[in-house]
């Protein structure tokens, strides 16, 4: 355990846009440096590094992750290469923020955290709804039992962009997944869910584009989802009660809103007025202006990425607090997601 006032030193692995969105957020934190940041070329690093006024810019991944002065990693490589960067700064000693999927299945994942075990260090794997306020609005709608008994829920995430060059059940179907379990899981009873059926389209690279599936939880709860990198929808999720449902429009992964409308009486007909409960992003997050020759100020690179400051500031906690997981997404609901997401991908 640290002060709870100390700074927590990043280093960022890889440079892409989502790296850029995180640099911008960690630079903004209380109490938080980038540090250094990895690259797969030393021109690549400075570029990046450059850019966003990163003081050690490092030409590889290796030595980003072996600095002596960085407290926590984050995994920001292609995707394919996150195992084998968590492991490495793992080995490092350093705490990681891996971006989502972690893993290609949930062996792998296992590994990873089995890993950080060992060396007693901090992984949270980067499935940044959880951490959302809204999200946290959800379970505690369902908690009070505002809308009765929860049966069941579903989540829709297409996007007519990627396919092939990716699977979209590791790009967008976790996030379906994670929902389907926060929305459905029960603690106090126990058990794991089940998948009941699935179905797939496959890109001539060999890569899903389109999935569906069917997830029985316990206490007879179903979940299904669809996700897609060859067309689009609305990217909204819905849960289901006896006395009515929650509704969270899109962006549902980075949610800022949350609508809540009761049914009762005959046929369910009886609907009350909706309850809308909103969530602004942090409002003390911004685009920075960057910090090369060019002094633009580019934006971030995708919807709320604002939000990634609710994720970021849970890793400097837990950090600070010598935490070795996460209690907002711990390490057995994440092995789970895992291993629903490799039995659809089987199942189909």
């Amino acid at each position: 355990m640290t002060e709870s006032n100390s700074t927590v030193r990043w280093a960022i692995l890889g440079s892409g846009a989502i790296a850029s969105d995180m640099v911008q957020i960690l630079k903004q934190l209380p109490n938080c440096e980038v540090l250094a940041v990895g690259s797969r070329s030393v021109e690549g690093a400075k570029r990046f590094g450059d850019r966003w006024g990163i003081p050690r810019q490092y030409g590889s991944y290796e030595e980003a992750a072996s600095d002596k002065d960085v407290d926590v990693c984050y995994i920001a490589t292609p995707s394919l290469r996150h195992p084998k960067d968590c492991l490495l700064a793992i080995k490092n000693g350093k705490a990681v923020l891996c971006e989502k999927s972690m893993a290609p299945n949930d062996t792998i994942a296992k590994e990873i955290f089995d890993a950080a075990k060992e060396a007693n260090v901090l992984v949270v794997h980067g499935v940044w709804s959880r951490f959302f306020p809204a999200m946290q609005k959800v379970r505690e709608i369902i908690d009070s039992g505002e809308i009765g008994e929860v049966r069941s829920a579903r989540a829709s995430f297409c996007q007519n962009d990627g396919a092939g060059s990716c699977s979209a059940l590791l790009e967008t179907g976790i996030y379906c997944a994670q929902f389907l379990q926060w929305a459905l899981e029960d603690k106090a009873v126990g058990g794991s869910p089940i998948v009941r059926g699935a179905a797939k389209t496959i890109h001539e690279s060999g890569n899903d584009e389109h999935v569906t599936a069917i997830i029985e939880f316990p206490s007879k709860k179903i979940g299904s989802f669809e996700c897609s990198l060859a067309h689009c929808s609305d990217r909204s999720a819905t849960i289901y009660g006896s006395g009515g449902v929650i509704e969270i429009p899109f962006p549902f992964w980075c949610p800022t809103t949350v609508k809540v409308t009761k049914m009762s009486g005959l046929g369910s007909q009886q609907w009350s007025e909706p309850e809308l409960y909103e969530f602004p992003l942090p409002a003390n997050i911004e685009a920075l202006k960057t910090e090369d020759a060019d002094a633009s100020t580019p934006g971030f690179n995708f919807c709320n990425s604002q939000g990634l400051a609710y994720e970021a500031a849970e890793v400097n906690r837990c950090f600070r607090e010598g935490l070795t997981e996460s209690p907002s997404f711990t390490t057995a609901q994440c092995i789970e997601i895992m291993r629903l997401i490799t039995e659809i991908g089987n199942y189909a």
